[in-house]
């Protein structure tokens, strides 16, 4: 569940909206005049997107994931023997 607030409500009770809001994962819709006019996430939700967002970089994670399960894994000092 979404938490919807008002701005003027949000504006007296910030620190502690987003105190909650970071505790259980939930989004912060601030509206203005009944209308939503932002919606507040956490960092990580934010950087999840991003990674959505981007097609390339998903698609080198899903590598990686494949590679790690299939036992493709080198170690920290073979990757860096020759530097």
């Amino acid at each position: 569940m979404d938490y919807i607030v008002p701005i003027s409500e949000a504006r007296g009770r910030l620190p502690e909206l987003i105190k909650k809001i970071a505790a259980i994962g939930k989004h912060l819709i601030i509206t203005r005049n009944g209308r939503a006019a932002v919606v507040m996430i956490s960092p990580e939700e934010l950087e999840t997107l991003e990674v959505k967002a981007h097609p390339e970089l998903l698609k080198a994670i899903i590598r990686g994931e494949e590679d790690m399960r299939a036992g493709r894994l080198y170690s920290h000092k073979d990757v860096f023997k020759d530097v």
